[in-house]
């Protein structure tokens, strides 16, 4: 039985563990309501640092619950999210253990715990006995699925003005928590004065919700014959012209994006396309290297663009395959085809079989069946029985790469593009 005492503010620091512009209930309420992230923090009276944090942000469809130890060291961490109206679904859980109160908050050689649950299929439980330095450990979790879900009305400022104790226990958890003795929060705390002119920039650590990966700026600047990049490892580059590679068939409107050798089913996105024949283009940037003072040309060819038409792309989103949903992934990651060789195709997804197979007998050696080389590391293949295409495109490496829809201001996808190089060395000048 313990007095908490509960504050809100817009933001959470933390690097520092402190608010970042203090809220009233009221104030907080509202951005409840309205959707915008604030936080609700919760400490125990004489304690410096906060006992747990909630990160609270409807609109983005998350909470995040933060418990600390009593030197301000992060323990737990529950990622949530709403899935459905009326509750919300343990997405990951990560806890972790200090061997000695020198280790700093979130230590790299913390001994780590990772729990993370995907909707209908099973719990992947990660142990890392030392951190990222030492063995690890990685299985299934039993948990059961009722334990899967907490219901939304335990969470926000709503929750703490009806003195709730509806927050169900999260894995490993007890089933049930002593209530509160009393609860207070501050009656007129303010909700944060406006930031004057020339205010410094908010500090780099505070929390926001998690977000996707996305391209590190607009790809369309990359198709703009005259832009000016810098290349981590080459300099100044220019895209000097837009190339047409080849044409893609696709009759069908269904669209793979996907290795013709990787053994996986295939990657078809969600979003159709009008059945058609489109260009395969990639824009060249050209730059000089240098090599112990001798320079030499520099060609490069970071993206691979199936034009579908040509109103402008006026926004970028990733593009999904089936069972894909975007409101699961964790900050920074992204849907992708995955390849071990280095490689995708565009092709058209009712030709696949037939299109993929031709090209795996080609690679095994056993003959070209008609497979043509259209340029350099690209190859083309027909189906004389649908009409459709695959054409290969090499990447800088194996992984996962997405794939990115551009859309034109009606809305309509105007560019289907394959970042064929990491973009983040590239950066506009």
């Amino acid at each position: 039985m313990t007095t908490v005492d509960i504050s809100y503010a817009e933001g959470w620091d933390s690097a520092t563990r402190r608010a970042h512009r203090p809220l009233s209930a009221a104030g907080a309420r509202r951005r409840d309501t309205a959707g915008e992230p604030y936080v609700e923090i919760h400490r125990e009276p004489g304690r410096a640092e906060p006992v747990e944090v909630y990160l609270v942000a409807w609109a983005d469809l998350h909470v995040g619950h933060w418990m600390y130890d009593e030197l301000g060291r992060r323990t737990r961490e529950f990622d949530l999210r709403l899935l459905e109206p009326d509750r919300l679904f343990i997405r990951e859980v990560v806890e972790r253990r200090y061997s000695s109160p020198d280790q700093p908050d979130r230590a790299r050689d913390a001994w780590l715990t990772r729990l993370t649950l995907t909707p209908g299929k099973k719990a992947k439980h990660v142990v890392q006995e030392q951190g990222e330095f030492g063995s690890s450990r990685h299985g299934w979790s039993d948990l059961p699925e009722a334990q899967w879900w907490i219901p939304r009305a335990a969470f926000g400022v709503g929750a703490a003005d009806d003195q709730d104790d509806s927050r169900a226990p999260g894995p490993d958890e007890p089933e049930s928590e002593p209530e509160p003795e009393s609860q207070s929060e501050p009656e007129s705390e303010p909700d944060g004065p406006p930031e004057p002119d020339g205010a410094p920039e908010p500090p780099t650590s505070l929390w926001r919700p998690p977000r996707p990966r996305r391209p590190e700026f607009d790809v369309q600047e990359l198709l703009r014959p005259g832009n000016r990049f810098h290349h981590d490892d080459w300099g100044e580059l220019t895209v000097d012209r837009v190339e047409d590679v080849t044409t893609v068939r696709v009759p069908s409107g269904r669209l793979v994006v996907a290795d013709p050798l990787y053994p996986a089913a295939p990657r078809e996105l969600t979003e159709p396309i009008p059945p058609g024949e489109y260009r395969l283009q990639t824009p060249v940037l050209v730059g000089e290297g240098d090599y112990h003072g001798e320079g030499f040309p520099v060609q490069e060819e970071p993206l691979l663009r199936l034009l579908i038409s040509d109103e402008p792309a006026v926004s970028w989103e990733m593009g999904l395959g089936a069972g894909e949903d975007p409101r699961l992934l964790l900050d920074g990651e992204a849907y992708g085809f995955v390849t071990d060789a280095a490689q995708g195709a565009f092709a058209d997804a009712s030709g696949w079989d037939p299109l993929s197979g031709t090209f795996r007998r080609y690679y095994d050696g056993e003959g070209d069946h008609g497979v043509e080389e259209v340029r350099t590391g690209t190859l083309r293949v027909a189906d004389r029985k649908t009409g459709g295409d695959l054409v290969t495109f090499c990447t800088v490496g194996d992984g996962a790469w997405s794939v990115w829809l551009g859309r034109a201001a009606s809305g309509d996808v105007v560019s289907v593009v394959v970042l064929t190089d990491w973009l983040s060395d590239y950066q506009p000048m």
